[in-house]
């Protein structure tokens, strides 16, 4: 595991939309052009690799994490001492990015099936599922999902060939917004 640091901010804006993924969107639901400003003060953290970027509130750290040769995670703390907490103080959030090559590739609507059945088989109840358009018509899946430790945030999209699982704990609200910031980038 790599050392945790603190983003950087930086001016890089998002460049071009991911290509279209099988997954529509609710009829009255459009791509937002430009999101409104967050509640928190923010910094972007690109993934240039990974091909995303997400804002994030100023002075949380980052710890970034190969998973092998078909993965990776980026995990986001409001405190650098929550990495391996099993319970979150009241308050506090923990928001993690899974890149995950898996096949079939491009297939958004498959994924998500094949994530809900994981759920199912653990015993997880989904609270809530929503199908959105972020930024830059970025088509995602939201829930929300009952683990034995907590209820916790999960969002879902393609971006290119892989998949991107965020999924975020403790400060739901705050989390949601975080993980609702996501973007494309190429």
């Amino acid at each position: 595991m790599m050392p945790p640091t603190e983003a950087t901010p930086t001016s890089q804006e998002p460049a071009s939309p991911a290509p279209t993924e099988t997954v529509p969107a609710p009829a009255e639901s459009t791509p937002n052009s430009k999101l409104p400003a967050p509640s928190f003060e923010s910094q972007p953290y690109i993934n240039e690799a990974a091909g995303f970027a997400l804002d994030i509130p100023i002075g949380w750290t980052i710890n970034e994490t190969a998973l092998g040769p078909r993965g990776a995670q980026v995990q986001f703390l409001s405190a650098p001492e929550l990495a391996d907490m099993p319970a979150l103080p009241e308050g506090a959030a923990r928001v993690n990015a899974t890149i995950y090559q898996w096949d079939p590739k491009n297939d958004l609507a498959a994924f998500v099936a094949h994530q809900k059945t994981a759920w199912e088989a653990s015993g997880f109840p989904i609270l809530e599922e929503e199908q959105m358009v972020l930024e830059l018509g970025l088509p995602a899946v939201q829930f929300l999902v009952q683990t034995p430790e907590a209820n916790v945030v999960f969002l879902i999209a393609a971006l290119g060939d892989q998949y991107l699982v965020l999924s975020g704990e403790g400060n739901l609200e705050l989390v949601k917004e975080i993980v609702q910031r996501l973007r494309p980038i190429s």
